[in-house]
């Protein structure tokens, strides 16, 4: 009669773990908690799994970063050649284009230069200086011809800012924990399901569970090839491809 295999959970690395527990989740999710007979336990299950998951990320650091750091060095980009435009354009051959260059370099002037504030900071000066030019210097941004590098600024300055929110919104989604600490909490969930499917395959027969008893084996010798892999006891050969789900 088929039974889930035993599985030392612990021999597994946090990010093989966590992929092992998803591969589970997906089969239970395509054979569904209901036909399995494990709905309470499962819903256990996919609270501790989500844990594991914001521990994980918060491991692998914020899916924002690197579009952030993109995004605020594009902004300094064009911060910087729109200072030197508008200091280009004082040099003008044109007298209404010199003075409306210099009224407007004076501003930018008394902002400083916002590319090395913190980024809340660096975002909430631009947009308060581009208020200020739209509002009381629109007849100098037209003659000097600058219109178009303010909406270029306000348009990647509110590009940041969108990315900025959503990486605030998803560290604190996050926990702050440690990935083996909500390992803990995931092995017992998961175990609980194993006993229970074993023993309804003992009241019931397998029939309606033999297939995915077969697929929950198949993916745990699978890691259990890795590890050993890994620790060499298997020499070179090479882990088996993991089946579609």
């Amino acid at each position: 009669m088929k039974q889930i295999i035993p599985f030392f959970l612990r021999d597994l690395q946090n990010d093989e773990h966590h992929k092992f527990q998803f591969d589970i989740k997906n089969l239970v999710d395509k054979e569904t908690a209901e036909k399995l007979k494990i709905k309470p336990l499962f819903l256990s299950y996919l609270t501790a799994l989500e844990t594991e998951d914001a521990a994980i990320k918060v491991e692998q650091g914020s899916l924002e970063t690197k579009t952030i750091t993109e995004g605020d060095e594009y902004r300094d980009v064009l911060e910087r050649g729109f200072y030197k435009f508008i200091e280009s354009q004082t040099m003008s051959f044109d007298p209404a284009i010199r003075t409306a260059a210099e009224h407007i370099l004076r501003k930018l002037d008394q902002y400083g230069d916002l590319r090395y504030l913190p980024y809340n900071k660096e975002t909430d000066n631009i947009r308060n200086r581009n208020a200020e030019l739209h509002t009381n210097y629109a007849a100098d941004l037209t003659t000097a011809q600058a219109n178009e590098w303010i909406s270029k600024i306000d348009e990647a300055n509110d590009d940041f800012d969108s990315h900025f929110g959503s990486r605030a919104n998803e560290l604190a989604a996050r926990i702050s924990g440690n990935v083996r600490n909500a390992r803990i909490a995931v092995d017992p969930a998961y175990q609980a399901i194993v006993n229970q499917i074993n023993a309804l395959v003992l009241v019931e027969g397998e029939a309606n569970y033999a297939e995915f008893i077969d697929r929950v084996n198949y993916y745990i010798n699978y890691y259990k090839t890795g590890i050993a892999t890994r620790r060499g006891r298997k020499g070179n050969n090479p882990t088996p491809p993991a089946p579609a789900v």
